[in-house]
């Protein structure tokens, strides 16, 4: 049997997160606190601060968040900071180096957070264009990586990217 989507209104909803605890805790006014909860984007690339699922942790969906707009300041960073760690992406501002190594491609790259290395199995499978030039890569171990811009690169780090394209 199928559920109805309910969905709810910022002020509706109230977050935070109790020191020293994993999780954090999401009050649904006049309903119910989850203990346990989760918050995942139902659009995570085109519509980031809209409808947010709000759900249990068995993964059970409460609710939809329309908006992050109007929340109290409080329920706004616990969300912003939960989100940040779901969706932690880091954006490729350089790509040092770029060969094949065991059947993967292996990345040498700069990220805003600084130099790392990853690798991608099959090129076909593990990166998108989710707008034109805008590159999102899944390495070998689960990682996310994107290129904003690609044409936005350095000379040498599109010509290195050529070699996959």
């Amino acid at each position: 049997m199928a559920t109805a989507l309910r969905y709810l209104e910022p002020g509706e909803v109230r977050a935070w997160r109790p020191a020293g605890a994993a999780h954090i805790r999401v009050e649904i006014a006049g309903d119910r606190t989850i203990l346990t909860a989760l918050l995942k984007r139902a659009f995570p690339l085109s519509e980031p601060l809209q409808l947010l699922s709000i759900q249990d942790g068995a993964g059970k969906e409460v609710g939809i968040l329309r908006t992050m707009e109007g929340l109290d300041p409080q329920t706004r960073e616990v969300f912003d900071a939960q989100l940040d760690r779901r969706y932690f992406t880091p954006r490729i501002e350089r790509i040092e180096s770029l060969r094949q190594e065991a059947g993967m491609w292996k990345f040498g790259v700069v990220t805003q957070r600084g130099a790392t290395e990853f690798y991608v199995r099959n090129w076909r499978d593990s990166a998108t264009e989710i707008q034109p030039n805008r590159w999102h890569i899944t390495s070998a171990d689960g990682g996310r990586f994107e290129i904003p811009n690609l044409e936005g690169l350095d000379a040498e780090s599109r010509r290195l990217m050529d070699q996959l394209l």
